[in-house]
């Protein structure tokens, strides 16, 4: 049965580089709406805060209609988040980030449309 262990653990890891490295082939895919007439839908993070434990993101959105985030993913991994107000502007990720440190940060759509922010040395000040 040890043996075994191994093998299921490759596994595992190969299905999760298998589905991030999808979800990185999808970045920069505009999200097409068909009741705007086609026309391109964007959300995009203006800003970031931190506080202890958290990332709070401003969010801008340059579509017609609400734009929801189905994952948040910090430095290539799936992390919890919430929106801070009922408006959707702001989302709250729930992350214990490291002064001095860089972090990647990508949100996805449902549709696989993806905003991209960095944060280069983390400072909660900023």
């Amino acid at each position: 049965m040890s043996s075994r262990r191994p093998w299921l653990l490759a596994a595992a890891l190969l299905a999760v580089v298998l589905l991030t490295g999808g979800f990185l082939s999808m970045r920069g895919v505009p999200w097409r709406s068909g009741s705007s007439g086609g026309g391109r839908e964007e959300l995009t993070v203006e800003r970031a805060a931190l506080s202890p434990g958290q990332i709070v993101l401003t969010l801008k959105n340059h579509a017609d209609d609400a734009i929801p985030v189905a994952q948040a993913i910090v430095n290539d991994a799936f992390v919890d988040f919430h929106a801070v107000d009922a408006g959707g502007t702001q989302l709250a990720i729930d992350y214990p980030w490291i002064e001095g440190e860089s972090y990647e940060i990508e949100l996805l759509t449902p549709t696989g449309a993806s905003a991209d922010f960095e944060i280069e040395d983390a400072d909660a000040s900023s």
